[in-house]
């Protein structure tokens, strides 16, 4: 803390006496320990400023998670006794109560992590449903009982909030923009000069949030282009003629579009290294550490390794101005390991560690292809009259260009996370590919690769790397598993809201 600033904490207010700038700051409870916070915080960037990097752990193995901008069951937690709410979009209020899920007995102390010591084959995908478990009776009641308390996320609240349904509206517009960086409003923009009605879906409260935390100044967007801000658009229907909008808060109802045309400016995301402990808490892709440091001025790290595939140097000088310290960057290629036990202490590039306490990933850069699977309603075998019109659907910007190829090592460390929120391994799936189980359907269902909250997204662009390495397949022959919708979040209230503004089929 500099000398020339004095910071006084006095009935949850924040005040800088030497500077201009007086706060109110927010208290919220972490696990029943109380944290401030700072105003337009989330729950996420505010636990990250007090140093507070693991949120939830993994469904199986009680491996630790956190905020990592690639795997959402790594921010699920406890608000208020509602379960399952994402921190890195929950906004901090006076009074909150988070609570980490899936400890027992309690949060301070988690038995059900010694899970971890377990063999790994005991808890390969399968493992509820072997033949010593009993099958019927009481005491198949009493296993699934066990199981649903071990899962740990499916606990209701204590008090049930209202059950009325959040009313939802619809909206018909020529084009529909998914996306609200600097390629979508370039193209909502074209679309609402040349005359046609326009709506744009953007998962952020404010447009281009990326663009504007790399320092790209905001574009000013038409003014006859309707906005959908802080919304995400989870699912696909009717060839892509009909598409629902969830909004983040979930007192907010839902929209249902009908559009003419789909155009897809949802950019990138980075995936994952394909090393050892790339879950840990600590590891974060660019988007997430920019956001980070830019709009809550909380660093992703003191030491930090930046690696990617071509991106690493621009996203290591933008964190550096932001307040990161930089202990290396270079080709994710050449990363050999993650070490670390509860969070990010080292990597291995080559057989040099590097201590350091977090890892950002800038590549390889590839798109979340689901709501192009469902709005082309790949793999539908009975073709309706409301399927026949195949859907007008392009894409713009970044996603448009081609998907990066993932690096994958020559030798797989086994114990690589590649769906963590489902705890399943390199090592798992490289046993069934290798007894000839090479259909990534199939492979989804014995292992529950990303069945979990991500959906698929990024755990089967992980898979399929796998699989095309260990088969010699070039991945874009692999057929993938089905993305069907819901693809995000919709509450059961703003489900039901869409009653009176959806024709049935």
């Amino acid at each position: 803390m500099a000398s020339e600033n004095l910071y006084v904490l006095s009935m949850g207010c924040f005040q800088t006496v030497f500077g201009a700038r007086i706060a109110l700051m927010i208290r919220i409870a972490w696990n029943n320990t109380t944290l401030h916070a700072s105003p337009g915080d989330t729950v996420a960037a505010a636990l990250y400023r007090h140093g507070i990097t693991t949120i939830a752990s993994t469904r199986k193995l009680h491996e630790p998670m956190g905020y990592s901008g690639s795997y959402v069951g790594g921010v699920l937690a406890r608000v208020d006794g509602r379960p399952n709410v994402r921190l890195d979009q929950q906004p901090v209020r006076e009074g909150m109560r988070v609570e980490s899920q899936n400890r027992w007995p309690g949060a301070s102390c988690d038995l059900l992590s010694l899970a971890r010591f377990l063999p790994p084959r005991w808890v390969h995908g399968g493992f509820e449903h072997g033949r010593f478990t009993p099958r019927r009776g009481r005491a198949y009641l009493l296993w699934e009982r066990l199981l649903a308390h071990l899962a740990g996320v499916g606990r209701p609240p204590p008090r049930l909030p209202s059950a009325s349904e959040r009313p939802a509206r619809k909206l018909c517009v020529d084009v529909l923009v998914v996306g609200g960086g600097p390629a979508g409003q370039r193209a909502a923009n074209d679309l609402a000069r040349s005359g046609r009605t326009v709506a744009l879906v953007s998962r952020g409260a404010t447009l281009g949030r990326y663009a504007q935390a790399m320092g790209i100044a905001p574009a000013a967007l038409h003014g006859d282009v309707t906005v959908l801000s802080g919304m995400e658009l989870c699912g696909s229907y009717r060839c892509g003629r009909l598409m629902i909008a969830a909004p983040v808060d979930p007192e907010r109802g839902a929209v249902a579009i009908e559009a003419g045309r789909l155009v897809l400016a949802t950019g990138k995301s980075s995936m994952p290294p394909m090393v050892r402990n790339s879950h840990l808490p600590g590891v974060m892709d660019a988007h997430a550490a920019v956001l980070l440091g830019h709009f809550h001025a909380v660093p992703a790290g003191t030491a930090v390794a930046v690696v990617g595939t071509g991106a690493e140097t621009m996203v290591a000088r933008r964190l550096a101005r932001l307040g990161s310290g930089i202990a290396y960057c270079g080709d994710v290629s050449g990363l050999a390991r993650i070490h670390g036990h509860s969070r990010v202490t080292g990597i291995d590039i080559g057989n040099r560690r590097i201590r350091c306490d977090a890892v950002v990933h800038a590549g390889a850069w590839r798109s979340d292809p689901a709501l192009a699977f469902q709005a082309r309603a790949e793999g539908v075998l009975q073709v309706s009259d409301v399927m026949a019109a195949d859907a007008d659907i392009s894409s713009v910007g970044f996603c448009h260009e081609p998907d990066q190829d993932i690096h994958v090592p020559d030798r797989m460390d086994p114990a690589l996370r590649i769906c963590p929120c489902m705890d399943v391994t390199a090592g798992e799936l490289m046993g069934l590919i290798d007894r000839a189980v090479t259909d990534p359907e199939i492979l989804k269902r014995l292992t529950s690769c990303g069945m979990g909250p991500c959906q698929g997204f990024p755990c089967w662009e992980s898979m399929l790397a796998l699989l095309a390495k260990r088969t010699g397949q070039p991945v874009g022959r692999l057929v993938r598993p089905s993305h069907r919708p819901p693809r995000r979040a919709l509450t059961v209230a703003q489900a039901a809201g869409l009653c009176d503004v959806v024709e049935p089929l």
